[in-house]
C-alpha cells in the first residue's frame, strides 16, 4: 500500500516544517528508546534541502539481524556482523543516479534494551550534485533483511512533505516534484 500525501510549504515555512519533522523524529526516538519497537516494521526519514540530504533509519534489530539477543554462536556472530556492515554501508538504498549523490557521513547506534530487545539507528548525510534530478529512492533492504515487512517513510524535499509505506513489492519512494 503506497499512501503518498503531499503538502506544499510556502516560503518561510521550510524551517517550521523541518522543525515539526524533527520533533516527530525526536518523539519517535524517545518512544523507541523506552523499548517500544515493532518487529517487521521500520521507520525512515529523508530530508533534502538544497544539495544536502539526510536519511535516518530506526528499526528493531530483529528486522535486520534476524534476532535481538547477544550473538552466542559463531553463525550468529557472522550473521550479525554481515547484516550490520550492510546496514552501515548504505548498500540497501539507491538514490536516482541522475542526481549524482554520494554519502558524506554516517552515524550508527545500537541500543540493547533487556536481553530480548535491541534497536538500531543509522543516519546518513548525503550530498547531491544535481538535487533537482532526485526523483526517487530505491530500497533493497527488504531483500537483504527478509524479516522486514514494511518501511514507514516521512520525507521533506525542498519544502514539500510527504509520507509513504514501502514494502518488498513497492520498494521505491517517489519524491514529490
Amino acid at each position: 500500500m503506497n499512501t503518498n500525501r503531499s503538502k506544499k510549504c510556502w516560503p518561510g515555512k521550510l524551517l517550521m516544517a523541518t522543525m515539526m519533522l524533527a520533533a516527530g523524529l525526536a518523539q519517535a526516538q524517545q518512544h523507541a528508546e523506552h523499548g517500544a519497537h515493532q518487529h517487521g516494521k521500520a521507520s525512515l526519514t529523508f530530508v533534502l534541502d538544497g544539495n544536502e540530504a539526510e536519511l535516518v533509519l530506526s528499526t528493531a534489530a530483529a528486522n535486520i539481524v534476524g534476532f535481538e539477543h547477544k550473538a552466542s554462536t559463531d553463525a550468529e556472530r557472522q550473521q550479525q556482523q554481515q547484516q550490520l556492515e550492510m546496514l552501515k554501508s548504505g548498500s540497501w538504498f539507491a538514490l536516482a543516479t541522475a542526481a549524482n549523490c554520494s554519502i558524506s557521513g554516517q552515524n550508527f547506534r545500537e541500543e540493547q534494551g533487556d536481553a530480548n530487545h535491541a534497536d538500531l539507528y543509522v543516519d546518513f548525510q548525503i550530498l547531491c550534485q544535481a538535487p533537482l534530478k532526485l526523483s526517487d529512492i530505491s530500497f533493497s533492504l527488504f531483500s537483504q533483511s527478509p524479516a522486514l515487512e514494511s518501511l514507514n517513510v516521512q520525507y521533506l524535499v525542498n519544502g514539500e512533505a510527504g509520507v509513504a509505506e514501502l514494502t518488498a513489492k513497492n520498494a521505491v519512494l517517489k519524491l514529490i516534484r
